[in-house]
């Protein structure tokens, strides 16, 4: 089975919920017979047809997702392509990973060395740099403007390279990668695996992330344990619906709706105060991912001679163009 969820980032409301169940094994309520690794891609598309429908869609800023899914075509059908934007936590761990290949499959690098005029063997060169580039990635996310993001990210190099034009003050000391600073190939290397990510980081949003769908999918599970064979009614996605939008009254909903006897006041009061709890939880859950963007970025600016101040006056020069090594 696979549950697609919609959530509103600004009231941290479920708008639509889609339980997709493949057909056999005697499920229930099974209505899909595709592929197993598209049942995701289905289920976006019903769900950008619900909010279509209730002219939602139309109000809609960005649409942030992780990068798991190949939803190209389904955005496309429905002229949402430009709104796609990408978890920043998932981004960053697929950047840190593709570095670490990266450097481990450039273990030793032969380089010409202008100065000696021979062929050298760097070993390790783009070693240790993992680290630097993951915390600069997050205060680049932190930048809502796509283009001093795409600058700030670029142009890491120059500053990696001992390159200080843009620094304030020029004579700005901050980290250098040593093994890079005179072998002018090895910063080539180094750009070209920037640049690759390019596009991606560019697509990034600032403004939210999938925590909530994330917590929201663990609200399901603490209904109907995923190993049971009923695991894929659709009444537990409905519960978990109306509590996670109305957690204070979404049990006297139930009670209403089914007929049933009022709960004995001690439980109402025992219920109210775990709801309280939960309310809290929630609201820690969600907003995770912002302030571990605003973390980084405080951490930067707080650190004389940090990142974030070098590329200030460089990233602020909106008329300012710079050739990166050409």
């Amino acid at each position: 089975s696979c549950t697609v969820t919609a959530l509103d980032a600004v009231t941290k409301r479920v708008l639509v919920c889609v339980n997709i169940n493949h057909i056999g094994g005697n499920r229930q309520h099974a209505q899909y017979s595709g592929a197993s690794n598209n049942m995701e891609s289905a289920g976006t598309r019903i769900i950008l047809k619900q909010l279509k429908k209730y002219n939602i869609l139309k109000d809609v800023k960005e649409i942030i997702k992780d990068r798991d899914n190949k939803s190209v075509s389904v955005f496309k059908e429905f002229g949402v392509s430009h709104l796609e934007r990408f978890d920043p936590g998932h981004v960053s761990k697929n950047i840190s990973k593709d570095f670490t290949k990266f450097s481990a499959s450039h273990k030793t690098v032969e380089v010409f060395n202008d100065k000696t005029q021979k062929i050298e063997k760097i070993e390790r060169p783009f070693w240790g740099l993992n680290a630097s580039l993951s915390m600069w990635l997050w205060s680049c996310f932190a930048e809502e403007n796509i283009n001093k993001r795409t600058k700030m990210w670029e142009n890491c190099v120059y500053h990696y390279v001992g390159n200080h034009s843009f620094c304030e003050p020029h004579n700005y000391k901050c980290f250098e990668w040593q093994k890079g600073v005179n072998l002018i190939q090895l910063q080539f290397m180094l750009y070209d695996w920037v640049h690759k990510w390019t596009p991606i980081v560019s697509k990034v949003s600032s403004i939210g992330s999938t925590c909530m769908n994330e917590a929201f999918n663990s609200k399901i599970a603490c209904y109907l344990d995923k190993s049971r064979a009923w695991k894929n009614i659709n009444i537990r996605v409905n519960v978990a619906i109306l509590e996670w939008n109305d957690p204070e009254h979404f049990l006297g909903d139930i009670q209403k709706a089914l007929h049933l006897p009022p709960l004995p006041e001690d439980c109402v009061k025992s219920f109210e105060e775990n709801c309280y709890s939960k309310m809290i939880l929630k609201q820690k859950t969600v907003t995770k991912g912002s302030k571990k963007q605003n973390k980084y970025k405080k951490s930067i600016q707080s650190v004389p001679g940090g990142d974030y101040q070098v590329f200030k006056s460089e990233w602020e020069s909106e008329d300012e163009d710079i050739d990166d090594f050409d």
